[in-house]
């Protein structure tokens, strides 16, 4: 259910309700609750139902049954049962008991249908019935009808008798998945592949089913839909499903007790469903990260922000990265700071030889910048603390003559020199813009880094 919770948390919402302790027994003097055999009160129920949140790693919200037990009586909860409900409180889906019920895949296929009807479930596939042979027909539906391959579906068999006397119908849960043929038009063929991630099922372990009068047997085959090992490429589009099974005197005779009066035989056959097969989605970094920030919305190539490989320990963001994304044109929006007609490019610019990432920051924190965010850092600190003071104040942390460890200045300069130390406190530090209201940060077609400030 952690798995589910974390897929669906923000569409779903899931509760845990503990309702009693499963071996109550166990609880021996000296265990770490203080609580010994079954809890005398809520107190100490609630004692038990936080152990198990704190042992489990529970992320999933939990609420406790009274200790009148009044959940677990109206939900018949004992041992574990999952129940999904919809957007209106109607029961949607009502697992069996478990253990042998407690199994995700029906479950999330029913999560999977409240999120893309509204909250609601969508009417139950119907049923197609074969021809009725010697007093019995069968039906069969699967779910979902719209799949890719690999999806672990449910196939529904209704074996309905539809004489006036009683039907012992042969059933092998074992052999249901086998005898289940999807076929296209094209002769290319599926199958459901019961086992691993999946389980086969039916109502009763009994291999011969007393169907009353007018009554029917239901069974259901869980499996994953495959193709064969020796079919690389598979066409998309309508299958059909048909359920085909004999039952004869051979059949029969494998039988241990062998049945107490004649059982049913003939060959049967379901109605022709249909399902559509659909090209599997190859997810990509966009599938999650494409509204999360422009650098994600327009570059696909995520090699330029990020090294090592997707859900590995070496995966993470490259530290600098300036160069590689500040030569193109735009950059989404941001000025060209590197590169041919970059503003280090230009007749003034305010680092000289080679920018490498190493310049960038300098002055600025890239850990939030693939956010949108260009943030400044402190110089005095080397990189590891943010700037929080002005613009001026910020100019003054080199400018002051005595710039940072690994910094200085060049020993001929035009003008006033680097030393601006008399700007600190003036009028001009209190400006909002401060030194950027006359330079540029980064380079200017006039000297000293000047903005043209008659062209406004």
């Amino acid at each position: 259910m952690e798995r589910l919770y974390a897929s669906y948390n923000e569409d779903i919402e899931f509760l845990i309700v503990y309702i009693r302790e499963a071996h109550p027994e166990m609880l021996r003097e000296g265990n770490k609750t203080g609580i010994v055999g079954r809890p005398k009160d809520i107190d100490e129920r609630i004692i038990l139902a936080s152990e198990c949140v704190a042992r489990y790693k529970f992320t999933i919200p939990m609420v406790i049954d009274g200790m009148d037990g009044k959940v677990n009586d109206d939900y018949k909860a004992w041992p574990v049962r999952v129940t999904v409900t919809d957007i209106d409180g109607k029961v949607a889906f009502y697992a069996g008991p478990g253990p042998f019920d407690f199994r995700l895949p029906p479950v999330e296929r029913v999560l999977k249908k409240l999120i893309a009807n509204g909250g609601r479930m969508p009417p139950p596939p119907v049923p197609q019935w074969g021809q009725t042979v010697n007093g019995l027909r069968c039906g069969l539906s699967i779910d979902p009808e719209k799949l890719v391959m690999g999806d672990v579906v449910a196939a529904k068999l209704i074996f309905e008798n539809t004489t006036d006397k009683p039907i012992d119908f042969y059933y092998k849960a074992a052999d249901a998945a086998k005898n289940i043929e999807i076929i296209n038009s094209s002769g290319q063929a599926l199958s459901i592949k019961a086992g691993g991630g999946s389980r086969m099922r039916s109502r009763s372990s009994n291999p011969v089913q007393r169907i009353a009068p007018g009554k029917a047997f239901e069974a259901e085959v869980e499996g994953t839909v495959v193709a064969p090992g020796d079919q690389a490429v598979f066409a998309v589009g309508q299958f059909s499903a048909v359920y085909n099974n004999e039952v004869n005197d051979d059949t029969l005779a494998q039988i241990e007790p062998a049945p107490a009066r004649g059982a049913w035989k003939g060959k049967l056959s379901s109605g022709k469903f249909a399902i559509d097969l659909e090209l599997p989605h190859q997810e990509g970094c966009i599938d999650c990260h494409g509204e999360s920030d422009y650098h994600h919305v327009k570059d696909e190539n995520c090699e330029y922000c990020h090294v090592g490989e997707v859900g590995t320990d070496d995966f993470g963001e490259k530290d600098e990265v300036c160069v590689d994304c500040h030569p193109r044109e735009g950059v989404y929006g941001r000025r060209q700071i590197l590169g041919p007609e970059g503003e280090f490019d230009l007749a003034s610019k305010h680092i000289s030889g080679e920018i490498t990432d190493k310049s960038c920051l300098l002055c600025h924190d890239n850990s939030k910048h693939r956010n949108g965010v260009v943030s400044l850092i402190d110089p005095d600190s080397g990189g590891a603390e943010p700037w929080t003071g002005t613009r001026t104040e910020f100019c003054l942390t080199c400018h002051d003559g005595q710039p940072p460890d690994g910094l200085s200045f060049p020993a001929k300069s035009m003008g006033t020199g680097f030393d601006k130390k008399e700007f600190l406190g003036s009028a001009l530090s209190r400006i909002k813009d401060g030194c950027s209201y006359c330079h540029t940060p980064h380079g200017s077609q006039y000297p000293s880094l000047l903005k043209n400030l008659h062209s406004h």
